[in-house]
């Protein structure tokens, strides 16, 4: 299985008196427009996706839907609670099972998207720091079904790497 693990874009700053609820803070402008290049960088260096899956917040939703105009327009997208702020990789992990697919995104947060990409590399003890600064994307790969400690880090590249690789 390949798994495509991506951070959100650049959404409203926390805090901002407009969005009093952490959960209603969408992407800004400039965010949608630098992930619009990245997903077309991703669409170069991923393998074909057949399966979208989001947090449930809407900054990770509009990321997702992004993703899909760019990669694969004709897929739904699901909408994974696990994938939220906080969520357990266990839980995580274990909802990536009911997808059949060969191939699935999942569009996440920090500090999740960083720790559930290094429980799957190292299982549950380890002490693996990953950065996925927003729009950033890994992709892992999995002899069989996702579990933890069986990913194989294939590449993690910055929302800058893949916007050149959109513009080359």
């Amino acid at each position: 299985m390949n798994l495509l693990i991506v951070r959100h874009g650049i959404a409203v700053e926390r805090g901002d008196p407009a969005y009093p609820r952490d959960d209603d803070r969408p992407l800004t402008p400039e965010g949608m427009h630098k992930f619009r290049i990245a997903a077309r960088g991703l669409k170069e260096v991923a393998p074909s996706l057949e399966r979208i899956v989001a947090s449930p917040l809407i900054r990770a939703r509009q990321t997702a839907m992004i993703l899909r105009d760019a990669v694969a327009p004709s897929l739904e997208l699901a909408i994974e609670p696990h994938l939220e702020p906080g969520g357990d990789f266990d839980a995580t992990a274990r909802a990536l099972l009911a997808f059949q697919e060969e191939t699935i995104a999942i569009v996440g947060h920090e500090p999740h998207v960083s720790g559930f990409t290094a429980f799957l590399l190292a299982g549950p003890h380890n002490h693996a720091s990953l950065l996925f600064k927003k729009g950033a994307a890994a992709l892992v790969t999995f002899p069989g079904r996702p579990q933890p400690g069986a990913g194989t880090l294939q590449w993690l590249m910055q929302p800058g790497a893949l916007r050149a690789v959109a513009r080359d």
